[in-house]
């Protein structure tokens, strides 16, 4: 698996590139601009082409944007709904600066409204967004926790909003801290392997274009949205052993979003997943389906 962290960009886009390719990893998640507010600052070409470069030279892919959270593309309030377009399409424009694969978001909420309305409203939102940024970067949908009136709580879910939109320009991200907060089984011997299997026949796994790669302390059907360092929460170790040992993953990319608290943190974490991946390569045989 392509290991990767979404790393913050306050001392800049190129530093950010900088620091993954010091750190030894492979793809690269990051914000595009303000993930809490509706006004962004206009990206500098030069810094957009300077991170690019910097992506390519370090052999960084993917490369991914995380859309603001302020974006609800299932909000019954057509004001919201409306700056939501506008955001992700803003966001997709960015992301092709930054000669990124795809902008990552959240599926949204839609309230107290029906099922199959928040799905129609979410893809058409999705869809008007492509069509404003009329480029060539992706749109993948991330798992939720599922709580209250949000998408994207199940796999189903997911999969009926992909079949809304166009195959060519969608794809899927998951989450495995959201996946057990959302009530999927994964902290046991073999519940990875079975997951993955319900992965390739509700979604396929050519359309998860990206792993999320957290822990949390929150048990599972907690619907609440909350990462720790990996290994240090519900999913434990074993999980993160299990994933990356599962020959069907070979090749994906794994992001992690776990916290910034120490100087060392990042180092930690990946650390904990190159020492995981050495033990796999001395087991007489990996895991397949």
């Amino acid at each position: 698996m392509r290991l990767g962290f979404h790393l913050p960009v306050a001392k800049g886009l190129v530093a950010a590139a900088e620091q993954a390719a010091r750190l030894g990893t492979e793809c690269l998640q990051v914000f595009a601009g303000n993930p809490r507010s509706w006004t962004q600052r206009p990206l500098e070409p030069g810094v957009a082409a300077a991170f690019a470069r910097a992506c390519r030279e370090h052999d960084l892919t993917p490369v991914t944007v995380h859309a603001p959270y302020l974006i609800n593309l299932a909000s019954p309030d057509p004001e919201m709904w409306r700056r939501s377009v506008a955001g992700l399409a803003d966001q997709l424009v960015r992301a092709a600066a930054l000669g990124a694969k795809a902008v990552v978001v959240h599926p949204g909420s839609r309230g107290r409204m029906p099922l199959d309305w928040g799905l129609e409203r979410m893809a058409a939102g999705v869809g008007r967004a492509l069509e404003l940024a009329a480029g060539p970067v992706q749109v993948w949908l991330e798992n939720t926790a599922g709580g209250g009136g949000h998408l994207g709580g199940t796999l189903s879910q997911l999969a009926l909003l992909l079949e809304r939109l166009p195959e060519s320009a969608t794809g899927a991200c998951l989450d495995t801290a959201h996946a057990l907060a959302a009530g999927y089984r994964l902290a046991g011997r073999g519940d990875f392997r079975h997951f993955l299997d319900r992965v390739d026949q509700i979604l396929g796994l050519g359309r998860v274009g990206l792993w999320h790669l957290n822990d949390t302390l929150h048990p599972r059907g907690s619907r609440r949205d909350e990462h720790t360092h990996l290994g240090k929460g519900r999913l434990g170790v074993d999980f993160f052993r299990e994933l990356l040992a599962d020959a069907r993953l070979t090749g994906a990319a794994g992001v992690m979003e776990t916290p910034k608290d120490s100087p060392w943190a990042d180092r930690r974490n990946l650390a904990l997943l190159r020492r995981l991946e050495r033990q796999i390569c001395n087991l007489p045989q990996r895991l397949t389906p």
